[in-house]
């Protein structure tokens, strides 16, 4: 990380910091993301989150050019020139969503809905429905930023950015969660794996190489359809591939299969403390390692460009590039994910994040930037502090065996 970028990142945590102790937070409403990729901070200045363009937030509060938001419940920081106000029309459809009749802009269009879950409401701007992502209605009249829809034959009004005149891919559909995995076929990988609810709760269990099917991915978690009903299952539950071979044997077909040159780990991985060791010589800037993802067996190659409190790194060719982001299953993302760091036959427990973020110095591998691997106690650069969700990752790479 070069100064420059190392002070930036000092000045938005201290900002952030002082906004906390401040009183001048004052405004609450309601506003959406300007641009795609727009970062959420946590408190301490470190990024968590993009979001989508046209994402509904609500603004609880304001200090110079750092917003507070709230989204889905959760409160984070945003740059102020990522937002735009919405128009009260807009808003959380509270008071007479349907006004005066002849105010509205009569149209027949046809629209798509960009996120999933969105709200329809009535005309004293009751919420009455929630559409799914790319279902399709007829726009008849619009005014403002809210739209009075036509949809199975009913009537109701929706916000204009949960709208959209063509079909949109979920990975970059505003407020979507999930990325479309285009209702893929998969097989359970071993007997008893568990079904969840949307609330995270078991709700029944699946035999090995039973069928079901995937309709969407976030992370690590997989939406699936089964004998009619939809749950949740995790992704390494499930393979592409039904066969008496062990679940191991498809991950490393995977592997072989994802463009990389890199072989994938076996066996066990040592912990290493970032600052106690020789991990940073074992891994020095310059330095090439093969990352294996514990939960799929994918394996590609890194090189370590920078980092001073963990290791910042870049996959070193556009195949590998290409294993990286199928372990994430198609789309960056912040979430932490237990791998195997190996250098010269040896295995090292760490962990990773999947968002391209800051500078690169390879420009030919399809990454845009680099991103972050942990070590056993090894820091955040803009917050100074150890990141539990990394080590909690260390800890199952640590504790993981990959036949």
């Amino acid at each position: 990380m070069s100064a420059m970028k190392r002070m930036i990142t000092a000045m938005l945590a201290c900002v952030l910091l002082m906004a906390l102790v401040s009183s001048a937070w004052a405004e609450s409403c309601s506003v959406r993301v300007k641009r795609g990729g727009a970062v959420v901070y946590d408190a301490s200045g470190d990024a968590v989150a993009t979001l989508p363009q046209n994402t509904m937030l609500t603004l609880t509060g304001r200090k110079g050019k750092v917003c507070r938001i709230s989204y889905k419940g959760k409160t984070g920081y945003m740059k102020k020139s990522d937002l735009a106000k919405v128009a009260a029309a807009s808003a959380e459809a509270t008071g007479n969503a349907g006004g005066n009749a002849a105010d509205y802009t009569p149209m027949n269009k046809a629209a798509y809905v960009a996120s999933e879950r969105a709200k329809v409401y009535n005309a004293k701007g009751k919420g009455v429905g929630k559409l799914s992502l790319n279902d399709q209605v007829t726009v008849t009249a619009m005014k403002d930023d809210i739209c009075r829809i036509s949809v199975n034959g009913k009537t109701g009004y929706m916000k204009r950015y949960d709208l959209s005149a063509k079909p949109v891919k979920a990975a970059s559909a505003s407020g979507s969660e999930a990325k479309q995995a285009g209702m893929k076929t998969a097989y359970v990988a071993s007997d008893g794996a568990k079904v969840y609810n949307a609330k995270g709760k078991g709700v029944g269990k699946l035999s090995r190489n039973a069928q079901v099917t995937v309709l969407a991915v976030k992370d690590d978690v997989c939406k699936i359809s089964v004998g009619g009903r939809k749950g949740y299952m995790k992704k390494g539950d499930l393979s592409t591939k039904q066969a008496g071979q062990p679940a191991a044997s498809v991950q490393a077909e995977a592997a072989s299969s994802s463009g990389s040159a890199a072989t994938p780990a076996r066996g066990t991985a040592r912990e290493m403390d970032w600052w106690n060791s020789d991990i940073q010589k074992i891994f020095p800037r310059g330095g090439t390692a093969t990352v294996t993802d514990v939960d799929t067996g994918l394996a590609w190659k890194e090189q370590r460009r920078g980092g001073t409190n963990h290791a910042d790194v870049q996959p070193v060719t556009a195949a590998d590039t290409a294993a990286l982001k199928q372990a994430y299953g198609g789309t960056w993302s912040w979430a932490r994910r237990a791998i195997f760091v190996t250098v010269n036959g040896e295995n090292y427990a760490a962990s990773m994040n999947g968002m391209p973020h800051g500078g690169g110095s390879i420009s030919d591998n399809d990454f845009n930037g680099h991103h972050c691997i942990h070590f056993t106690n090894s820091r955040t650069h803009g917050s100074d502090r150890v990141c539990a969700l990394h080590q909690a990752a260390i800890k199952k790479a640590a504790e993981t065996t990959l036949n």
